[in-house]
């Protein structure tokens, strides 16, 4: 092989490095996250959409809340009281109403509910919202938080519904990927 062959062969194995190298450090780099965890004020119907569940609790709580749950799998009872207790703090600062997700068990995308003010449980409808975007006939489950949730299989709270009291892993067969509204009573 003659001198300028061995160079240009060596030139040509440097840049077929370089390429992989290239090509391996882009495929290292972390892909960002969905914006899949959603929070509406119900008042303004503002919304605002964060690639993790704790995000959108600390940006619901106006940072009141910051050790929230990655995911919305994972809440529980104590975040919940933690929700519902007074800030302290005077002001602007909205209520959370209730939250609803994509899937049973408290999965998928969450869509956070605030307001305000909170409701009267059960004594009439204080607020409502369309179900918007990919959560249009796509809840599965529910957490109640200062409002009861209703269910209804048409846009401004027509149709069918149901009624929650309570923080529900599935909705039913009843209203499972059916809603379109949301009341909070």
């Amino acid at each position: 092989m003659s001198h300028t062959s061995r160079i240009a062969l060596a030139c040509s194995t440097a840049l077929l490095a370089a390429a992989v190298g290239t090509t391996t450090a882009e495929a290292a780099q972390p892909q960002p996250q969905p914006a899949d965890n959603c929070v509406v004020d119900v008042e303004t119907g503002t919304s605002q959409c964060f690639s993790t569940f704790r995000q959108a609790i600390a940006s619901t709580t106006d940072g009141r809340i910051t050790d929230a749950p990655l995911s919305g799998e994972d809440i529980d009872q104590r975040l919940v009281e933690r929700l519902r207790a007074p800030s302290g703090a005077r002001g602007t600062q909205d209520v959370q109403l209730g939250i609803v997700y994509q899937h049973s068990n408290y999965g998928g995308t969450s869509v956070i509910y605030s307001a305000g003010s909170g409701c009267q449980s059960g004594n009439g409808r204080d607020h409502q919202a369309d179900l918007t975007g990919g959560m249009d006939n796509a809840v599965s489950s529910l957490t109640t938080v200062t409002c009861w949730l209703e269910l209804w299989d048409a846009p401004g709270t027509g149709g069918t519904h149901q009624e929650y009291r309570q923080a529900t892993s599935y909705v039913g067969d009843a209203m499972n990927d059916r809603a379109s509204s949301v009341a909070f009573l």
